[in-house]
């Protein structure tokens, strides 16, 4: 019985937003060194392992919008557009806000031919943009994405 109560615990607490950095007393800064290495790898081209490490990052604290992101951009190099789009349809619901899950998951959906979840995400990403002078790459990479997928249909 008392294994079944550990158990209903641990799912309230992953259930409230909880993560196994939490759980475990992880510090920021050995999370932030492994994502800077992790990052490195990425830059010198080592896609597969940097992968690696994003992967344990966003396992270990599922809740932080960089380690979704740059595990999709590298499922994306990998050509793994399935498991991209779920990486970053998991940063989009972090940081709603911000445009750039939206227009790499509308990357990954053109290169998969999918035209019309392209369209949608394309235009998500332009919204989120909004009149943001930060987001003025985003919007203007969107807006020609869109309207080359446009032309394709």
């Amino acid at each position: 019985m008392e294994a079944n109560d550990d158990h209903q615990v641990l799912q309230q607490f992953f259930a409230r937003g909880g993560s196994l950095r939490m759980l475990a007393d992880v510090s920021a800064s050995d999370l932030d060194a492994v994502y800077a290495y992790a990052c490195q790898l990425f830059d010198a081209g080592e896609i597969g392992a940097a992968k690696r490490f994003y992967f344990m990052l966003a396992r270990v604290d599922h809740w932080h919008f960089d380690y979704w992101l740059a595990l999709g951009l590298c499922c994306q190099k990998l050509g793994e557009h399935e498991e991209a789009v779920f990486c970053f349809s998991r940063s989009g619901m972090i940081r709603v806000s911000d445009p750039r899950s939206s227009y790499f998951a509308d990357v990954s959906y053109q290169l998969q031919g999918r035209r019309d979840f392209a369209r949608k995400a394309f235009n998500a990403a332009l919204k989120w943009c909004g009149q943001h002078s930060a987001h003025e790459p985003i919007r203007r990479l969107a807006a020609q994405s869109l309207a080359h997928c446009a032309a394709g249909a």
